[in-house]
């Protein structure tokens, strides 16, 4: 055990490069475009992943001077999750760059969550860009494979104007209870919502939602919903934004 002195000069050390490193990646963040409450949720996903950070450096030590004292490293024991993404809540992200909203889910998959990806673009696309390895649904016209042979390799094909085989997906998710899905939260990126409403009467896709967000509160599960708030009429926002946002 190192004596007093070199203890408290390490410690100095470790605290100055750690307040160093919080705020530079908080200035990177503000050099990106995101929003103050953006910027909020990120740093608190941040902040949750700390733990996990520091039982990788606790590993990178013991592997190469050896086991350390266990009342050393106790703050490392558990990970919290942001208070944004409670189990069971459902959390609607404005704006027009949907790549925030894969940066959110990216993030929660991160810490062992269980996801789905409902999305308007190509499932290889997303998968490719946000270096993604999850179901995916994608909402298309166009004729694929039948239902019942489409998931095979974990990539769904639904037409945006079948809600109910959508809603199916989506509570069949979140109810799996087999394997170590018991264990897991469910987080669903819900990605089109727009397109989803130009294909069929607002008022039926609000309906769906609302079935969704049962799903949710009941299976304790998380869901995503990225909007552009300037493609929906006054009216329908505020609906929407009264209905989800509960």
């Amino acid at each position: 055990m190192p004596d007093k002195k070199s203890y408290a000069k390490g410690y100095l050390k470790g605290y100055e490069d750690g307040l160093k490193e919080a705020w530079e990646e908080l200035i990177s963040l503000t050099m990106k475009g995101y929003s103050a409450r953006e910027i909020q949720v990120l740093a608190k996903s941040s902040r949750s992943s700390i733990t996990a950070k520091i039982k990788q450096k606790k590993r990178n030590f013991e592997e190469e001077f050896g086991q350390l004292d266990e009342e050393e490293t106790r703050a490392s024991e558990g990970m919290s999750v942001p208070a944004e993404f409670v189990p069971g809540s459902v959390f609607i992200l404005k704006g027009k760059e949907i790549d925030k909203a894969f940066i959110f889910f990216k993030s929660l998959l991160e810490k062992g969550y269980k996801g789905l990806c409902v999305t308007r673009s190509h499932p290889s696309t997303i998968k490719r860009k946000f270096t993604l390895n999850v179901p995916m649904v994608w909402l298309t016209k166009e004729e694929m494979l039948p239902p019942e042979q489409n998931g095979a390799d974990e990539q769904m094909y639904v037409s945006p104007t079948d809600l109910p085989r959508l809603s199916t997906i989506l509570k069949t998710f979140t109810t799996d209870k087999s394997g170590n899905d018991l264990k897991s939260t469910k987080v669903i990126l819900l990605e089109g919502v727009e397109y989803l409403i130009t294909q069929n009467d607002f008022r039926n896709v609000l309906k769906f939602l609302q079935t969704v967000k049962d799903q949710v509160v009941l299976s304790k599960s998380i869901l995503l919903l990225p909007i552009d708030p300037s493609t929906f009429e006054q009216r329908d926002l505020s609906l929407f934004e009264l209905e989800m946002g509960r």
